[in-house]
């Protein structure tokens, strides 16, 4: 792996586990305990990840970029975390543990960006091509109930369209490696088995 790509998952790794940290200095609350859960595997992923083998276009990055950017508007529209009532909570771990699942069968894979590095099949990999999304989506869904708005119903029925646009980006870079093609072969449905 090039210097310049391990300094730099090194330091947005470092950026992400100060986040788990903050994370747990706050107020004890389950879903920041979820986020903090979060936040410390994506940061320790993004340290040890490995070599990109191809990164996507400008065009699949702004692509991408919004499906990021949802679940954060989602939880910052919501209600204050200390005050959600136990089905959203239920609701927000389901959704990180699936999230969490996936990015620990992705392992050193891991990208938050359109990349190609290796291809993983294992854990929640055997039933949809993208998991860690369909528990993005649960997540916001729990955002929706713990703080019922015009503004978070707005997001959450934006978050699947946009997550939808991300799959997309994704898998026109990943598609270039054979190893995927003959996955997405074996897995036919990318989010929900039996729908898409």
């Amino acid at each position: 792996m090039p210097r310049v790509e391990r300094v730099l998952n090194a330091m947005l790794g470092l950026s992400v586990l100060s986040w788990s940290v903050m994370a747990l200095l706050q107020p004890f609350a389950p879903p920041r305990l979820v986020i903090a859960v979060l936040n410390l595997v994506v940061g320790l992923l993004l340290v040890f990840r490995s070599p990109l083998v191809a990164s996507g276009s400008i065009g699949a990055l702004i692509l991408a970029l919004p499906a990021v950017l949802v679940a954060g508007l989602a939880l910052k529209l919501s209600a204050p975390l200390e005050s959600w009532p136990l089905s959203a909570e239920l609701l927000f771990a389901a959704g990180g543990a699936l999230a969490v699942a996936s990015f620990a069968a992705l392992g050193r894979s891991f990208a938050i960006l359109p990349a190609l590095r290796s291809i993983a099949t294992g854990g929640p990999y055997r039933f949809v091509r993208h998991p860690a999304y369909l528990g993005e989506l649960l997540m916001v869904a729990a955002c929706v109930i713990a703080g019922p708005s015009a503004f978070t119903a707005l997001v959450a029925v934006a978050a699947l369209p946009l997550v939808m646009l991300r799959i997309g980006a994704e898998e026109r870079l990943l598609v270039r490696s054979p190893s995927y093609v003959e996955y997405a072969g074996r897995i036919r449905y990318r989010l929900l088995p039996g729908l898409w």
